[in-house]
């Protein structure tokens, strides 16, 4: 009966110890689930801020667009007055900032063979 109590004694420790150990990797178990919220809310998060950056990107690529656009026209404007001041009987009404010369006449850019260019480009003289 003594064998039989000191190996009930035995399982009843290492029942303990595993019943304690299940409880730590219960304990781990918890806070491992914590962290893991933690990260999807953070994840969660990160991605929505991506999303948020990406469109900040396409805002300042389609604001830069339009600030050059709005700088040629500018230009073209103060162009097109000087020239109307200093030859006051030529009408200027037919300039058009998005047209060029193409065999003799105004045309669309875009239609414009891009191999051919334009009749007249300035940036050809004297350069």
């Amino acid at each position: 009966m003594l064998e039989a109590e000191r190996k009930l004694q035995v399982v009843t420790e290492q029942l303990s110890l595993k019943e304690k150990e299940l409880l730590e990797m219960k304990t781990d178990n918890e806070q491992l689930k914590g962290k893991l919220q933690k990260f999807d809310k953070e994840k969660t998060e990160l991605e929505a801020r991506v999303v948020e950056l990406c469109v900040q990107k396409k805002e300042a690529e389609t604001s830069k667009e339009d600030h050059g656009y709005n700088m040629m026209a500018a230009g073209f404007e103060r162009a097109r007055k000087q020239a109307q001041f200093l030859f006051p009987d030529i009408k200027f009404d037919k300039l058009d900032p998005v047209k060029v010369v193409h065999n003799g006449a105004l045309v669309d850019d875009d239609e414009v063979d891009l191999e051919g260019g334009d009749d007249h480009n300035p940036e050809d003289e004297g350069a």
